[in-house]
């Protein structure tokens, strides 16, 4: 009996890894289910024993995302420290594929069930790292917010608005006045208080 490899991604894994690689090059919208299965080294009827395509691309897609997601709210023990990070990442170059990512799963989640379901999981989920890293500052006596809450509500629909400009052929935004606008957000969240 032959010993299997533990270390080994199982073929359920290796659709699920293919698929987030295909994304992270060419978008949701544009991967399609032969681009994985070749990817992935299976045939097309593999893919569909373990999965229905809207299911495992939003699995991808939510997985992608949960990485970010703690990449981007890790705690040093210093929220100033990791506020600054989330302000100077924000709106990077390198953080394009993930906004276009963002809206493409946002437009898909209005017509596509397990898409809207991973969206909805993967907004509170930001939105709460956010919050974590608001009331975090707020227990160090480092700022002073009146609900980090709703302050990580409108931060959030800020930096989604803010990306969402920088992506528009409009031009009218770049990424430093970018980064401005939602530091300056955050500042009048914590004045007068």
């Amino acid at each position: 009996m032959p010993v299997s490899d533990k270390s080994a991604p199982s073929r359920r894994e290796q659709l699920v890894e293919a698929t987030i690689a295909l994304v992270l090059e060419v978008g949701l919208r544009a991967v399609k289910t032969r681009d994985v299965t070749e990817r992935a080294g299976v045939g097309t009827g593999l893919l569909n024993h373990y999965f229905r395509w809207p299911e495992l691309r939003a699995l991808a897609w939510a997985r992608l995302f949960e990485e970010v997601t703690q990449s981007q709210f890790a705690s040093s023990g210093d929220p100033r420290e990791d506020l600054e990070r989330y302000f100077t990442t924000a709106f990077t170059m390198d953080s394009r594929r993930y906004w276009h990512l963002w809206m493409e799963a946002a437009e898909l989640a209005a017509t596509d069930e397990p898409m809207k379901t991973v969206f909805a999981k993967m907004s509170v989920h930001s939105r709460g790292g956010l919050c974590d890293l608001l009331r975090a500052g707020c227990a160090k006596g480092i700022w002073n917010l009146e609900n980090p809450e709703e302050t990580a509500i409108r931060l959030s629909a800020m930096y989604d608005g803010l990306a969402g400009m920088l992506l528009s052929p409009a031009e009218e935004m770049h990424p430093e006045k970018a980064e401005a606008h939602l530091r300056r957000a955050f500042a009048n969240e914590c004045r007068g208080l």
